[in-house]
């Protein structure tokens, strides 16, 4: 696994790599895929910026968030591993036994500083809470396009990925994307997609 590629790569790149990843991507106009995607960073930054002085357990002890650490049996042929979700209203959960599984690699990561991965997960998690609470621009932006003669809207749930990934760097002041954690997470256990993770990021053109 190229570990210092991953972590050389330009931070756009790993916005550009979650907004590819919609599945309205293609209906996105070339010419306002930049401005989203800054938009986007700017919204999870602010919002991070807005609690920074608060501790993150305890900004969610206030909010009434309730946070479930589970566990679940990993299969190799699961590509699919949940590593942290939201709930609405307001229920985070974070899968301990990825955590459990990755922590002999995670340990050997001098790129984190101690800085614990669980909390990152945290992090993200809560943008998602608050961008629904708060209704930031990653909830209220609807993409207008056309299925043959009818007009549609819809939300671009990548956007909301992009903030919260922001939001964690930002909160924690993290000197990498949070997205390279997927990798690290599911290596352990499929490292065939991991690598096959790390080829798209690094091949974003």
């Amino acid at each position: 696994m190229n570990i210092q590629a991953l972590l050389e790569q330009k931070d756009n790149k790993y916005d550009e790599y979650l907004l590819l990843q919609d599945h309205l991507y293609n209906k996105i106009p070339d010419n306002q895929r930049f401005d989203l995607i800054r938009q986007a960073v700017e919204c999870g930054k602010k919002a991070a910026e807005n609690i920074k002085t608060t501790s993150l357990w305890e900004y969610c002890r206030q909010e009434g968030i309730t946070i479930d650490f589970f566990q679940e049996e990993m299969k190799v042929e699961n590509f699919r591993f949940v590593l942290a979700e939201f709930q609405l209203p307001n229920h985070i959960r974070i899968n301990q036994s990825l955590l459990q599984i990755a922590k002999p690699l995670l340990l050997t990561q001098d790129f984190l500083k101690n800085q614990q991965v669980s909390e990152i997960l945290l992090a993200h998690e809560l943008y998602h809470y608050l961008e629904n609470q708060q209704q930031l621009f990653t909830v209220q932006k609807q993409l207008s396009y056309r299925t043959g003669p009818f007009k549609r809207r819809a939300r671009l749930y990548s956007l909301s990925e992009i903030a919260a990934m922001n939001f964690a760097r930002e909160y924690f002041g993290l000197s990498f994307s949070p997205v390279i954690l997927n990798i690290f997470l599911i290596y352990p256990i499929a490292p065939e997609h991991a690598e096959y993770l790390v080829r798209q990021l690094l091949v974003i053109d």
